[in-house]
Formats: structure tokens, C-alpha cells, sequence
């Protein structure tokens, strides 16, 4: 100590020696800041990747985190608000947001499509809106795939009359169509549609509607909402495209879904590499094919298709040839031989992946069964004449009509997820042009989630992703029931870094060198208080955040 200053005090007898790694909290320091400090520390919440990267709008930091710490129900009122179709979306989403989890480059995403099915499987998230509208509007939709059943909840849990309208006799679109029931089971899809209906959704089934109907709707509703989903398949035009046995794969899925099945035998080659691609491929195995190959104009890396598919179906035995473009058919009025040339990969396309240069190159293959899964549009023709979408609206002539558009028919996006985000958006803006106080979901850009950098993964120990479990191959190949049974318990949810939010867990609090920061709720709502008087703007807690939830800001 100085020459001449006093000796500290020492301890009073019996008083506990605490250890070091008990200290959380130190005692604050005397000495106020002065003028030289240029920083300050503050709390934040940024966009975590997950949530960002979910085309349904889900805040998926938000249930998980509450998923572990409260449980199923309140999670499922956390989900609730965007998403009325988990247990679905947990079977079949593609997961962009387990894509650009931060925990991918550490020891694996979080599998949150799975934790999604867990609390969608468990607890009921249809709920309905606290307040209702000053206005009950009534509104068409016509389409009960993803997009229109979105759109019809975001309505009816308003407290809006909604009628939808679908040409098939059953509810669904393309979840019950074109999905098959070892991915999405009926049970499962029938209960979440009927938590949907039970708010009241009027329906109209076994017609399909033309432009003149749609029209007619629109004199007779205040909106008009289109959610007719792909309607078109992609032609080929080649040779022998028109001998039997070979036909368009939307069709033999909606045969194995709708109509009781569809036989097939021998060697089954389905054309195309997305996602209907794989279902025509397993549903073959599981209807009779002694074998069933995949023809791919481009490589493995291209493939549109879900990773997860791919794999199931390589799993199950499906071959795939990559790099070949189907040049013709063979066969004495039936398919027996497809002819394929062998594809270069050129420079990138307006797709972004490397467009395929068909060569002369070209080999045979022996074949009983073509399945053309080689994409779909919409069908331009449910649109009014000299009508056009332009942001998600139908304009005639320039002027904009009550009638919306959403889902792949407007898109083209192609996912579940997408289809859903893109049906609230459709029934948003159909209230915001009626006067309603809304706002439309856009999601947000990039530049506002919290980046990779900003995580400190070191303060998480390494655990390993709880994996689905899954019916033994042998067992599953020649039968319909559900393939993944899904994960065992909810644990998963541990994983999750809370990328951007706060989760009181001291961090700031151990590491401040001055002791100046609380537990307490600051003005800002932020679970800390940092008495500013006494902060020299050092940094070290905002450095310290494994989450990336503080931020430094000029006085």
C-alpha cells in the first residue's frame, strides 16, 4: 500500500473465506466515470439466422427456448401465432432454417423441424386472436393446400368468414395429393385441418373452379384469395413420350394417395430431381417396382430435391444416374427402353447452378415404367382475362382487384413453408386494402441478423444432434406407414445458442471488471441493469456474450 495509508481492516473473526469459484458477483467500484469515456454497453435482441431464414414467419428462438423451459403448450401458443400446421411442417419442411443454424460448423444444426413435430405432435397451437375486428369481412379462398389453409387461419382466427373452395373432395392441396402417407400420415394432417375448420372455415369441395367462377367470387366476397398451388406439369417432347407406361408422376401420386394405390413391376426410372422426383421413386418401391432408378440432368450437388429425401431414398435402394437427359421412348405400345444422353455441366444458369450442355452421347436403358417428374407451373387460366399478379394482387387493366394471389400459384416456391408464410402475407393484405390495422409479414433482410462471428461457441460444450429414428429399411420398402417416427424426447432443445437473445446467463454480469451490472429488468426490458455512472465503456462484456446480445454504442 502507499507510504503512509491506513491498513485495511482485516476480516472479523469467523467470517467465511468464500472460494473463487463462488465469486458470481463482485462489489462495485467507487469511482465514478469521468469525461474520457467514448462507449457504452447496451442490450439488444437481433434476428437470429433461424428465424430469418424460416419462409413461414416462425420465431423459432422464441418456442424452442420456450419449449425448454416451459413445455409443449406454451411453445405451441408461441407457434401458434404464425404456424397452424407444425406437425405437418415438422414432416416435410425443408428446414432452410436448420441451413443456417450457427451451430452447422460447430457439431451439427439444431434439428428443429424435429423439435417443431414434437410440440405440433403434443399440444394444440390453433388459437384465436384476442381482439376482434371492427368488420367481419368475408372472404373466398380458393385452394386447401398449404398457402389457403395459412391464409384461412390467419382469417377466421381474426374472426373473418372465410370459404374455401377445392376442386378434390377432400381438404389438402398438395399435403394430401401429392405427399405420401410414409412422409405426412392422414391422421395427422386431418387433425391439424379440422383444428383449422373448428374456427369456423366454411368449405366447398368437388368442383374445380375457371377464371369466369373466380370473377364471380370476387363481386360476391370482399376478397378473393387464390391458393390453387402448381396445376400444370412440365411437358417433354420427345420421342415415344406418348407410349404407355409412360406418365406424368403427379398423377400416379395422386392415384397412390386419393385413388387406392397403383400397381407397378419391374424397372421403374423416374425423370427429375426434385422433391416429387423422390416421392414417385419411394412410392414405386412401396407399390410392386423390383427396381426403381432416378435419371438427373445435372449433378447430385443440383439437386432441388430435400437432402433428407435423397438420402432416404439411396437408403432404400433407389439408383441414381446423373448427368443424363432423356432423349426418346422405345417399346412395341408399351415402354421397354429409355434412350439418355450424357450432359456436360456448363457456366452458371439464371438458377444459379451450372447449366446442363446435352452431348451426343447416348446409351439405353432397359425399362417398364417412366415416371416424368420434371417440374409444374400454375395454371395462368384461374386468373380473370387480362389479369397479372403483380405483388401478390391481380391487376386488370392496371387497377388492382380484391383478388390475391399466394402460394407456388403465385411464387412458384415450391415448399410447405413457403406456401404458408406466403398465405398469411395473401390474407394480410386482402385486410389492409379493406381498412383493417395490419401488418403485412415480410421477412426481414440479412444485414439485421446477428452474425456467425458474433456467437462465441466455446462456452457451449459439443453435443451431438438428436437424430429422428426410423423404421428398419426391410420393414418399411413395401408398405405406406410412417417412415420416421421422429425424435425420443425434447431434449434437443438444449442445443439451441439463443443466437441474439438474451438468457440471463451471467456472462456480462461475471466478467465486468467494475461489478456495476445487476440482475434486475432495466428500463430498456433488457434482464440487466449496468449503472452507467460507475461504466468505463471497457467492451469486455459485449466481447464476452456467447450470444451476441450486447452491442457497443457511441456516447
Amino acid at each position: 500500500r502507499p507510504a503512509g495509508a491506513a491498513a485495511a481492516a482485516p476480516p472479523a473473526p469467523g467470517t467465511p473465506v468464500v472460494p473463487m469459484t463462488e465469486h458470481t458477483q463482485g462489489p462495485p467500484t467507487g469511482l465514478k466515470t469521468g469525461s474520457w469515456r467514448t462507449q457504452l454497453p447496451r442490450y439488444v435482441e437481433h434476428f437470429a439466422p433461424c428465424n430469418a431464414a424460416c419462409p413461414a414467419g416462425n420465431d423459432v428462438v422464441t418456442f424452442v427456448q420456450t419449449l425448454l423451459n416451459e413445455g409443449e403448450e406454451a411453445a405451441a401458443h408461441i407457434l401458434g401465432r404464425t404456424q397452424p400446421l407444425a406437425s405437418v411442417c415438422g414432416r416435410v419442411c425443408p428446414a432452410p432454417c436448420m441451413i443456417d443454424c450457427s451451430r452447422s460448423n460447430y457439431d451439427g444444426a439444431v434439428n428443429i423441424r424435429a423439435l417443431e413435430r414434437w410440440i405440433g405432435d403434443r399440444a394444440p397451437l390453433v388459437q384465436r386472436k384476442s381482439l376482434l375486428p371492427r368488420e367481419r369481412r368475408r372472404v373466398a379462398i380458393i385452394g386447401s393446400g398449404p398457402a389457403g389453409l395459412s391464409a384461412a387461419y390467419d382469417l377466421a382466427r381474426g374472426g373473418h368468414h372465410v370459404t374455401m373452395f377445392d376442386g378434390e373432395n377432400e381438404l389438402g392441396g398438395v399435403l394430401r395429393t401429392g405427399i405420401p402417407t410414409y412422409r405426412l400420415p392422414r391422421e395427422v394432417l386431418d387433425r391439424e385441418i379440422n383444428a383449422i375448420l373448428d374456427l369456423g372455415v366454411e368449405t366447398r369441395t368437388g368442383v374445380f373452379l375457371n377464371r369466369d367462377q373466380v370473377l364471380a367470387l370476387s363481386k360476391e366476397y370482399d376478397a378473393v384469395i387464390v391458393a390453387a398451388g402448381f396445376g400444370l406439369p412440365t411437358k417433354l417432347d420427345v420421342p415415344g413420350v406418348t407410349l404407355d407406361g409412360v406418365e406424368d408422376g403427379t398423377r400416379f401420386l395422386h392415384r397412390v394417395n386419393l385413388e387406392g394405390g397403383q400397381a407397378v413391376s419391374g424397372h421403374v426410372v423416374v425423370l427429375g430431381g426434385g422433391n416429387t422426383a423422390m416421392d414417385c421413386a419411394r412410392s414405386a418401391l412401396r407399390s410392386g417396382a423390383a427396381r426403381v432408378s432416378v435419371v438427373y440432368r445435372r449433378t447430385r450437388a443440383e439437386m432441388p430435391a430435400i437432402l433428407e429425401e435423397i438420402a432416404e431414398s439411396e437408403h432404400e435402394g433407389v439408383s441414381f444416374h446423373f448427368q443424363r437427359a432423356p432423349m426418346g421412348f422405345g417399346g412395341n405400345g408399351h415402354v421397354a427402353a429409355l434412350v439418355v444422353a450424357e450432359v456436360d455441366m456448363g457456366p452458371p444458369d439464371a438458377s444459379g447452378r451450372r447449366r446442363p450442355i446435352v452431348t451426343e452421347r447416348t446409351s439405353v436403358m432397359a425399362c417398364d415404367h417412366v415416371l416424368l417428374a420434371l417440374g409444374q407451373s400454375a395454371d395462368p387460366g384461374l386468373l380473370p382475362r387480362g389479369g397479372h399478379i403483380e405483388n401478390g394482387r391481380v391487376h386488370i387493366d392496371g387497377n388492382p382487384t380484391n383478388i390475391y394471389a399466394c402460394g407456388d400459384f403465385a411464387t412458384g416456391e415450391g415448399t410447405v413453408a413457403h406456401a404458408i408464410g406466403d398465405g398469411r402475407r395473401a390474407a394480410l393484405r386482402a385486410l389492409g386494402a379493406l381498412g383493417e390495422n395490419v401488418k403485412v409479414f415480410e421477412r426481414p433482410p440479412k444485414i439485421q441478423v446477428v452474425p456467425t462471428s458474433s456467437i462465441r461457441p466455446e462456452y457451449f460444450a459439443p453435443v451431438a444432434a438428436t437424430v429422428e429414428q426410423h423404421e428398419p429399411v426391410d420393414s418399411r420398402i413395401r408398405t405406406f406407414r410412417e417412415t420416421n417416427h421422429g425424435i425420443p424426447d425434447p431434449r434437443e432443445a438444449e442445443r439451441c445458442f439463443s443466437c441474439g437473445h438474451c438468457t440471463r446467463c451471467d456472462t456480462c454480469l461475471v466478467y465486468c471488471p467494475e461489478g456495476i451490472i445487476e440482475r434486475a429488468v432495466a428500463e430498456d426490458g433488457s434482464n440487466y441493469f449496468v449503472n452507467l455512472d460507475f461504466c468505463k465503456g471497457c467492451g469486455i462484456c459485449v466481447t464476452e456474450c456467447p450470444r451476441g446480445a450486447m452491442e457497443m454504442f457511441p456516447q
